[in-house]
Formats: structure tokens, sequence, C-alpha cells
């Protein structure tokens, strides 16, 4: 059996728990903040046979890979926000580990 431990953004975290639950793939949100992507994103928790790794590595992939997002852009001269920038969001960061044993009550 494996865990993967994945950190992503809050904004992508609902739509991967869809599809890994879609796919027959548990999985449990932690709600965290700072770190490695910085405030605003969830751990997952995913107990899985390692057979399942690949699938859900390549889900989290297709789900939560940065992608384009357009923001206010704050001048420096203290002008309010009139223009917006693109910058890309999202991503994660995910650990698979061995484990020993799992229970669910």
């Amino acid at each position: 059996m494996k865990l993967i431990i994945t950190v992503v953004d809050d904004q992508d975290a609902e739509k991967l728990m869809t599809a890994l639950t879609n796919q027959h793939i548990g999985v449990t949100r932690i709600n965290s903040t700072g770190g490695i992507l910085g405030p605003g994103n969830s751990t997952l928790l995913i107990g899985l046979e390692d057979a399942q790794v690949q699938q859900a590595i390549h889900v989290i992939t297709e789900t939560a890979s940065p992608h384009p997002g357009i923001f206010p852009y704050a001048h420096t001269s203290g002008v309010p926000a009139t223009s917006f920038i693109e910058v890309n969001v999202g991503g994660f960061v995910a650990f698979v580990l061995d484990m020993d044993h799992f229970e669910q009550v």
C-alpha cells in the first residue's frame, strides 16, 4: 500500500477530490497554509494500492498542474489597480510513501 500526500492550491482541491473519487480513489482533505505553495492551499491524503499510484498521479497532474490566472495589477505609484496581469497559478507537490498498515473505522 502507498500513501500520497499532495499539497495543491485551494482552487484545485475540490475538483481534484472529485476526479479522484470518480476513479474510486479515496481522499481526505486537510486545509493548510504556508510552506511550499504559500497561503491558500490544501493537503490531500490519498491511501491506495501500489497498482493505483500511476493512475492517481496522472489525475493529480491533469487536475492541479499550473495554469494561467488573471489578477489585478497593483501599480507601485499607489494608483488603484486598473490593469490586469496573467500569471501561472496552481501546481502541486506530491510525496509517495510506503504504508505498512491502513485501518478505516
